[in-house]
């Protein structure tokens, strides 16, 4: 109609636009802040948790003196993979995080195969991951358990309240946005304080300390494990301080619901790292400084029921006996602290697998994506593809009703196929160099050197998840990490042959910005005169 004004809206923001130019709609509710963000991502990495479950096996393959140095080693060659890929990131701020980056940065007829694979192996290893996690939570609940009752837990009992776990997180995971992001920021003050709590516990009620040469020297030789070299077993520990460094990078899961994304994603994996680290090794120094009975922490028949997962619950135990003579309520609130924690980090867990899982299902990535991808009306949740997270997650906990052999092998793998995608987004980066256009957060001349460095360390943590943990190797003490990983391939060499190379194609657009008319006026709100020419006195007439 000749002389009608035709009103298109405005983009919100800036954070709207770039999506726009990266090729997709704004579909979910901006309404993360920054900070939220961070804390989303640092609620996962749920340090307390994590060290009070893995400080046994930390200190099993090299003691007190690998546990310090060899932690602070691993925070090194994480925080220049957090740098490195903060860039990435800043360049590229949308859901599909390392299989999209990987799209964007390898010539087109490499895109979509490299990528399809980066974001296969990735989800492979976010549901190991996840189930890794929830079953950890099941075994420290067992912990207190056998603590408060003495009654020890079955591995199907444990399986069944990692379902009941499981099932709690779904309905969590399906609420509104914004209120992820307040339990988010809630976790994040509470894995914080809830380790200023223990360290000022320990150190107050801690009757004796033990000497700086046994922190910082004292060497344990994998007892039990049948490994002659001091270096090999130095090698087989610095997997376990890479799996509690590990999850910088899910706040990019949530990029697309945060404000200023291009800038608040880069800063969240930074902080993630340096604040969790200092926050662990703090909690370290202090557990290893603490302990009462050198003999009782990988010991079998103590209080806690022995063990490498109860080791730190052990310690616990033993600050408070020695000062009060009983410890059974001081390692029962203590480890249900660690407990909470792990249950705070897995919400973030279980969400942000959802969210990879949509993302590569809108690429058409996955089989069923068009099922995958729809969301709620109201909220904007992918509530079918959180319920396949769930239920493929717990899948993968099964194994451990059989063979913790086979469990230990999946667990190894989350890790190896977290780093492996890291790894290849970092390698990428530098090959095509001349493809990368930087954003915002950007390392200039210092980034090929950081990055470098940072793919070098995901590779060996990659290679040091494969070697057997003991020795002579037999069938039973195989590391079945590298098998799981060979059959994750496999499963995705038949998938992609068979269906996937025809549906993905790489990230595909779901919008398209014809021209750049078009681009301005989304972006500007411009007032059109007639459908196709620019108003005169509009005052931005080119």
């Amino acid at each position: 109609m000749a002389g009608a004004e035709i009103t298109i809206p405005p983009v919100v923001d800036e954070d709207e636009k770039r999506l726009n130019e990266l090729g997709y709609k704004q579909e979910y509710r901006r309404v993360m802040t920054p900070f939220e963000q961070w804390a989303y991502t640092f609620s996962y990495t749920a340090p307390l948790g994590f060290v009070t479950g893995y400080y046994g096996f930390m200190y099993s393959y090299g003691g007190p003196v690998t546990i310090i140095w060899g932690f602070i080693a691993t925070a090194i060659g994480t925080l220049c993979m957090a740098f490195a890929m903060a860039e990435v990131c800043s360049a590229f701020p949308t859901l599909g995080s390392v299989y999209y980056w990987v799209a964007q940065m390898v010539p087109k007829q490499h895109a979509p195969w490299l990528s399809w694979f980066v974001g296969w192996l990735y989800l492979v290893g976010s549901f190991c991951g996840t189930a890794l996690n929830e079953y950890l939570l099941a075994q420290l609940i067992s912990t207190m358990i056998l603590l408060w009752t003495g009654k020890q837990f079955s591995s199907t009992q444990i399986v069944a309240v990692t379902a009941g776990v499981f099932f709690i997180h779904f309905w969590i995971s399906i609420v509104n946005t914004k209120w992820l992001g307040r339990l988010s920021a809630t976790g994040a003050w509470f894995q914080i304080t809830s380790i200023l709590v223990i360290v000022i516990t320990l150190l107050a009620v801690a009757p004796k300390y033990q000497h700086p040469k046994f922190v910082f020297t004292q060497f344990v030789n994998a007892p039990g494990q049948g490994v002659q070299s001091k270096a090999l077993v130095v090698l087989l520990g610095l997997p376990y301080f890479q799996s509690i460094l590990t999850g910088f990078e899910v706040g990019t899961h949530v990029v697309e619901e945060v404000k200023t994304a291009a800038t608040s994603g880069p800063r969240a994996m930074i902080r993630t790292v340096y604040v969790t680290a200092s926050v662990e090794i703090v909690l370290l120094l202090v557990l290893t400084f603490c302990i009462q009975i050198p003999d009782n922490v990988l010991g079998d028949n103590t209080a806690t029921g022995g063990g490498d997962s109860s080791a730190a619950s052990q310690i616990y135990y033993d600050v408070f006996h020695a000062r009060y003579g009983h410890g059974v309520a001081g390692s029962v609130v203590f480890t249900g602290l660690a407990v909470v924690s792990l249950f705070f980090g897995n919400i973030t867990n279980v969400t942000l697998t959802a969210r990879m899982a949509y993302a590569m299902a809108r690429d058409q990535g996955l089989p069923f994506h068009r099922h995958l991808v729809l969301l709620s009306k109201k909220e904007k949740i992918p509530v079918l593809a959180t319920v396949v997270t769930v239920v493929g997650s717990f899948i993968c906990t099964l194994p451990a009703l059989g063979s913790s052999v086979a469990f230990t092998a999946i667990t190894a793998m989350s890790t190896i196929t977290a780093y492996g995608p890291y790894t290849v987004v970092l390698i990428v980066r530098h090959l095509y160099n001349d493809r990368f256009v930087r954003g915002p957060f950007s390392l200039g001349k210092y980034g090929i050197f950081v990055g470098s460095w940072g793919a070098f360390w995901g590779a060996c943590m990659c290679v040091f998840f494969c070697f057997p943990p003991s020795y002579p190797v037999t069938a039973t003490t195989l590391n079945y990490a590298p098998v799981s990983v060979a059959g994750c391939i496999a499963i995705g060499l038949i998938y992609w042959f068979t269906s996937g190379h025809r549906s993905f194609r790489g990230p595909k657009r779901t919008i398209e910005l014809h021209n750049e008319v078009k681009l301005e006026t989304l972006t500007r709100g411009l007032t059109i005169a007639h459908p196709g020419s620019i108003n005169p006195d509009s005052g931005h007439s080119k």
